[in-house]
């Protein structure tokens, strides 16, 4: 949403057509709202800001006026100049939005860092869902994020608290997508790919497009099929071409059968309500444990072995 349009609107300054337009973008998403809120805020608290000023807008004008009579242009003010003062106005209401930013920032942001962003969480199961900027988002088992993309900013941002999350990000090269991973930052533009951090260590997975990765000091760029894991306490920035098993919304069931013919083994789903849980990942090289323990851990469920058989329950 336009800036600009926004202004308008908050100034009661825009058509029937542009109303609509605002109307219809704030009821389109929750985020949506909560940046026309924060907006709106923002210019509230200018105004008041700007009644304390020495400067009296009215008597302002009143002089603007003046000196226009006198000029002798009773009757002739030209469009242009009443134009240029609507446009003057609206900059000057960008201005002090900018500037009342500037001074709530350290009031208003949550200590993640994104100011009046909005929390994505996944319970014991996988949850998918889509960002205000149209990214479709899914979070593993227990994971955790913010995202923020308020008025004024000139990147989408994310900070990412905990767990594994894919994300297909949408497009748009006037604002970078950033992730910020304990002491690591991911930067695309639009792309998919796996983020998983837990405690100091932050893994990056690229299925396509190409992410920008940045910690310890080192920059990399990976592309498809790249991966980098950087460890602060280790000290660790370990670029790696992958190679497993890519699950992308893949049923339990798929699964299942995938991992019993990479392995020769039989595995089951015993609980119909669990059989079309979808997992989103990289199955990487690893024993049959590992994998096992992975899936288990990210859809929350329990593993058994019966015999020569695994049963996922």
């Amino acid at each position: 949403m336009d800036d600009i349009l926004l202004t308008k609107y908050v100034l009661n300054e825009t058509d029937a057509a542009e109303a609509a337009t605002v109307r219809k973008w704030i009821a389109a998403h929750p985020d949506n709202e909560k940046y026309y809120a924060q907006f709106r805020f923002v210019w509230e608290a200018s105004q008041r800001l700007a009644d304390t000023n020495d400067i009296d807008e009215e008597e302002a004008w009143q002089r603007f006026v003046q000196r226009r009579d006198e000029a002798d242009l009773r009757g002739r003010t030209s469009p242009n100049i009443l134009r240029t003062m609507r446009w003057l106005r609206i900059a000057a209401v960008l201005t002090l939005v900018s500037v009342a930013m500037g001074l709530s920032y350290y009031l208003l942001v949550p200590s993640d860092g994104l100011l009046l962003g909005t929390t994505y969480e996944a319970t014991n199961y996988p949850n998918t869902d889509t960002l205000a900027d149209g990214s479709i988002i899914t979070l593993g088992a227990r994971a955790s994020l913010r995202f923020s993309q308020g008025p004024l900013q000139r990147q989408r941002l994310v900070k990412l608290h905990e767990g594994e999350v894919f994300f297909n990000v949408a497009p748009d090269k006037s604002k970078p997508f950033v992730i910020h991973s304990g002491k690591v930052t991911i930067t695309v533009l639009g792309t998919s790919f796996h983020v998983k951090h837990n405690g100091d260590e932050t893994t990056v997975i690229v299925e396509s497009g190409k992410v920008k990765v940045e910690g310890l000091n080192r920059m990399v760029e990976l592309t498809a099929d790249q991966q980098v894991t950087v460890n602060t306490q280790t000290q660790q920035f370990e670029q790696t071409a992958r190679k497993g098993l890519v699950l992308d919304h893949t049923p339990l069931w798929r699964i299942a059968e995938l991992l019993g013919e990479a392995y020769g083994v039989t595995i089951v789903v015993a609980r119909g309500e669990i059989r079309d849980l979808p997992m989103t990942t990289t199955l990487r090289a690893g024993t049959l444990d590992e994998q096992l323990q992975l899936i288990a851990k990210t859809l929350g469920i329990t593993v058994a072995k019966q015999a020569d058989t695994i049963v996922f329950k």
